[in-house]
């Protein structure tokens, strides 16, 4: 069956962004003024058709038109009604859901206000003397994150001077087996900077310094050569792209200074696999190999995990790739890095559901596992997680143990290698998992960790039921 497309207030915006009246665009699009008006309150769905005439009269992007960003802005309320702040107030999740269905920019606005309000709270705790930071949804690292969901995470003018790069770099050879030894030949003559690589033990818990007035690039010795060459890119990234990074932080109004300096590293780190992972050449070998992440890593010569950080940036509007989430976490649940995408979303605050197998890849380090997985709004995954390699740490000190996992919609499997080994019975039975306690409907959960929001939890000593709450229905 045709899935509907509920995408009103994208039209309403768009129309009214055109300075059109509804008169004028049905007449554009062949249809009535009460139709259109019936599209634009989500009271009939988009449908493809119709899509076309839009993107045949008007100059839009179809596929970000048609993806409903709804998931996420619900998500985010209902974050927002979990608040200590707000406990009092029992909104049900479909009373967000009509919220965000009729007044999606009412619902816009009071995200903003209670960020702001957020701001606010955590500055006044801290020049308290109170200490507490729970707020975290204005922190440098949220508005990055931010910024990598509006702008897709693709960015057209670092792919296109990462392509120059590497052809400075490799010349018409273009033999990734010796980007690293053409690379320090690069630093010198283009960059005049020596590169260094330096003892661990000299270099302590620092990976790569940039000595300016020395002229040199110092790396550790306990990187391995995937992360050399990906440091020192970075690091040429943030010299000889100077300008260019300025730009994007201006284009998306990254105007706080922490935040500001974390954006340009990314920025930086962005344009560090797109040298060593070229878009088109990278793109097509996804598709001959059918997405398996060792052999893209062997023929790049990248990581497991820099080569699935790739893969999430394939959104150029012509020559698009799998739209893959992507997630990091360590080992006691806590999130480093997180790309949402392809209608899957995370929470801001908290961890991820247990049931995720993403937790559990640390109980077999280095083997993948594949799950397929169902949100409780009905949508369908296919998951791929891993540990990622313990990085070098000194004698005595526990290296940090992180685990990633890639996911993308469950009919984009039929592209993944790793969906062929995976038991077809296996795909067809769902593991039922959450995008955080707070805003999971789940009520018969036996592993969740807090309440939903708009439940009552309630507590009765005459009866006990497996996990933590009896919840309201």
């Amino acid at each position: 069956m045709q899935e509907k497309i509920l995408v009103g207030h994208k039209l309403r915006r768009f129309r009214q962004a055109a300075g059109l009246s509804q008169t004028a665009m049905a007449e554009t699009l062949d249809i009535s003024p009460s139709y259109l008006n019936l599209l634009e309150h989500n009271q009939r769905p988009l449908t493809v058709s119709l899509l076309l005439k839009l993107g045949n009269a008007f100059d839009i992007d179809l596929k970000s038109f048609a993806e409903d960003d709804s998931p996420a802005l619900l998500t985010e309320l209902a974050e927002v009604f979990a608040d200590p702040l707000l406990s009092g107030e029992r909104v049900s999740r479909r009373e967000l859901q009509d919220l965000v269905t009729a007044a999606p920019a009412a619902a816009r606005g009071m995200l903003s206000l209670f960020q702001a309000y957020r701001k606010v709270r955590d500055q006044l705790e801290v020049s308290s003397g109170d200490g507490r930071q729970d707020g975290v949804g204005n922190s440098p690292v949220e508005q990055v994150r931010a910024v990598l969901q509006q702008a897709n995470n693709y960015f057209a003018e670092l792919e296109t001077a990462a392509e120059a790069c590497r052809a400075s770099i490799l010349g018409k050879e273009n033999d990734a087996g010796m980007l690293l030894e053409r690379l320090i030949l690069y630093a010198r003559d283009r960059l005049g900077l020596r590169v260094r690589v330096i003892p661990a033990a000299v270099m302590g818990t620092q990976l790569r310094r940039y000595d300016q007035h020395r002229r040199e690039i110092l790396v550790s010795e306990a990187l391995r050569r995937p992360q050399r060459v990906f440091h020192l890119l970075v690091q040429t990234a943030l010299i000889e792209q100077t300008e260019l990074i300025a730009s994007r932080c201006e284009e998306y109004g990254v105007t706080d200074e922490s935040a500001r300096s974390l954006f340009r590293t990314t920025l930086a780190g962005y344009f560090a696999a797109a040298v060593m992972m070229p878009y088109s050449t990278f793109l097509e070998s996804a598709r001959e190999l059918r997405h398996d992440l060792d052999l893209l890593g062997r023929r790049f010569g990248a990581s497991f995990e820099q080569v699935c950080h790739r893969l999430t940036s394939l959104n150029a509007p012509n020559a698009r790739g799998i739209p893959f989430f992507f997630l990091r976490v360590d080992d006691a649940g806590n999130i480093s890095k997180r790309l949402a995408a392809g209608g899957m979303q995370f929470a801001k605050n908290g961890g991820t559901c247990p049931r995720w197998d993403v937790h559990k890849a640390f109980r077999t380090p280095d083997r993948m596992l594949f799950q397929a997985a169902e949100l409780p709004n009905g949508q369908k995954f296919f998951t791929i997680a891993r540990t990622v390699p313990r990085p070098w740490a000194p004698p005595g000190e526990a290296p940090p143990e992180f685990a990633v996992a890639l996911g993308c919609e469950i009919h984009h499997a039929r592209d993944l290698a790793y969906a062929d080994a995976f038991d077809a019975a296996r795909r067809r039975t769902h593991e039922p998992i959450g995008i955080g306690c707070a805003v999971c409907e789940r009520m018969d959960c036996a592993q969740r960790a807090h309440p939903p929001v708009g439940h009552e939890v309630k507590f009765d000593g005459h009866s006990r039921r497996v996990g933590l709450y009896d919840l309201d229905s």
